[in-house]
């Protein structure tokens, strides 16, 4: 099919309207969009958790010293929990931490904007690839809705900036494209960034990529060095992942591969023993749980962090929607639509290659793609109404269209209301531990009585160090000459640091903690009660769940 019938098969002929009057409606999206990922930002989630806090310090070191945690120089990745994190979100959020200070509203700023700028961007792509203002409005309207990208939007997360330049990627490609200028090399610097920020790009983005690559062939060499260059600087920075483990993310892999076991029980191994097929057994019963209808409109992702698992990824009204988009989108048979498709259908596979599926921050390309397939969908329906394709007897097509156009947004902020009266409310209480609730409000003991002169933290929640340090905004250097890592391999995975300054954390029998001057003890709900001295220590304070259950304990003799 040529690019003229494509791009005619795709045009939906969306009704006339003035500029002012779409771009009206875009305004009042992006303020929702804003509101639903700003409002009460640094309370819901109800605290950081352990990755955040790490992002947030080491965002903070870079701001003032250059370094990360670790002494390091502007690293390109940051060793943190030794878990190698991206650095896109961490250099993002220094530069928010340098203007406004370092806060968990701040922190988790950056993710709320990329999160509205996602939504905003996927109107422009949208227009752009489907030639329609009703695609482009409504795919917009529902990334904004979107419980999946709320979710993401409102902690620092990876996954709203390696989403935003996809998109980005994208637009700039089909830009560049037609205007035939440098934009189309942005376009592969784009996704260069997308891969930076999280593993997942690291699949999908390729895949994108060579779809477009293979497509627009003729067109793109016809662009001579504003294709080739844009091409060698994507080749070589896939040579700097193959030759940089860390880059590539391999540590990470590695830390969620499938066990030998789970290999050993499926059916496959029983019947062939064979691990190469056993493998593709699992991968495939885990990327087609991506596509149920418990997750994506039911249950959603069954981690609290990620969801908040009463609802699913998606509303229930968006599933006829969807289906309905990818009927037409194959239907037109067009160069956009297996671009679309591929983003799709690529979406899952970073989730299913790993153990521990479905997992909606894995599978995060699934949003976007989504909404702009449900986009389509309804100004598909809603302009074959305004051409007269359906007959209703004694009813003005142009007024049903509209009413039916109404009636999906009321339909629409029904169920946003759903998400927002659970997320804003049980959400915070019931799910406050998978946050590292406590966290805060331990440091802030720490600081109210300065005089302890050695401070013994638990090291029952995951990294505990990380929270005294973002906490107290401890200074780089004076971190540095202090640190005693955890030298215990089957420690440090959960505890990287046994102490610093006059804190430490973990390493010590609870249970014989010792009333002595000058010592303070935070100890777990479960320790609290067989303390041996606990009758000889003269301080107790109970650090609360929002639902009112004991976080932690805190001891001392004064």
């Amino acid at each position: 099919m040529d690019e003229s019938k494509e791009i005619k098969n795709l045009e939906l002929l969306a009704p006339k309207q003035s500029k002012l009057k779409l771009y009206l409606y875009l305004l009042v999206v992006i303020l929702l969009a804003v509101f639903l990922r700003v409002y009460k930002l640094d309370q819901i989630p109800p605290s950081l958790n352990w990755d955040e806090a790490a992002a947030g310090y080491n965002a903070f070191t870079i701001a003032n010293w250059g370094q990360d945690e670790w002494g390091q120089t502007f690293p390109l990745i940051f060793t943190s929990f030794r878990d190698d994190k991206h650095p896109v979100h961490i250099y993002t959020a220094a530069v928010f931490v340098k203007l406004f200070g370092l806060s968990d509203f701040t922190t988790r700023l950056p993710a709320a904007v990329f999160g509205v700028l996602a939504v905003i961007l996927i109107f422009f792509l949208t227009k752009k690839l489907l030639k329609s203002n009703l695609a482009a409005f409504f795919a917009s309207f529902l990334l904004a809705i979107s419980p999946y990208n709320i979710q993401f939007s409102r902690g620092l997360w990876e996954i709203n900036f390696a989403l935003f330049y996809l998109i980005l990627g994208l637009f700039l490609f089909y830009l560049g494209l037609e205007k035939k200028n440098y934009l189309l090399t942005g376009s592969f610097v784009a996704f260069i960034v997308s891969m930076l920020s999280y593993h997942s790009a690291k699949v999908v983005v390729p895949a994108v990529l060579l779809t477009l690559i293979v497509f627009y062939f003729k067109q793109l060499i016809k662009l001579k060095e504003k294709f080739y260059l844009g091409l060698g600087i994507f080749l070589l920075f896939i040579i700097l992942m193959v030759l940089n483990p860390k880059i590539a993310g391999l540590a990470r892999v590695n830390q969620n591969k499938f066990s030998e076991e789970q290999i050993k029980k499926t059916e496959i191994y029983q019947k062939t023993k064979n691990q190469t097929l056993a493998y593709g057994e699992i991968v495939g019963r885990q990327y087609l749980s991506h596509f149920s209808f418990a997750y994506l409109y039911e249950k959603g992702d069954p981690t609290p962090r990620n969801s908040i698992k009463v609802l699913g990824e998606f509303y229930k009204f968006e599933a006829p929607l969807f289906l309905l988009g990818l009927i037409f989108l194959i239907w037109s048979r067009s160069k956009v639509s297996m671009v679309l498709l591929v983003w799709l259908l690529s979406a899952p596979l970073p989730s299913a290659l790993v153990q521990g599926a479905p997992n909606a921050s894995r599978a995060l390309f699934m949003m976007g793609v989504m909404q702009l397939v449900e986009g389509f969908a309804v100004a598909k329906i809603l302009n074959w109404l305004s051409k007269g394709k359906f007959s209703l007897p004694q009813v003005k097509l142009t007024n049903f269209k509209y009413g039916l156009g109404i009636a999906l947004i009321i339909i629409s902020l029904i169920s946003l209301k759903e998400f927002t009266d659970y997320y804003f409310g049980n959400y915070a209480k019931k799910d406050a531990i998978d946050w590292q609730y406590g966290m805060k409000e331990v440091v802030n003991f720490v600081q109210k009585y300065p005089d302890y002169s050695r401070v013994y933290m638990t090291d029952v929640r995951s990294q505990p160090y990380i929270f005294f340090l973002y906490y107290l905004k401890y200074p780089l250097p004076k971190y540095l000459s202090t640190v005693q890592l955890n030298q215990d391999e089957r420690s440090y995975k959960y505890n990287t640091v046994y102490s610093f300054d006059k804190y430490q954390f973990g390493g010590w029998d609870v249970v014989q903690s010792m009333p002595d001057p000058g010592l303070v003890y935070v100890v777990e709900d479960s320790k609290y009660g067989g303390l041996a001295h606990l009758k000889d220590f003269a301080r107790y304070e109970k650090i609360k769940f929002p639902d009112g259950g004991a976080a932690f304990y805190i001891v001392s003799k004064y």
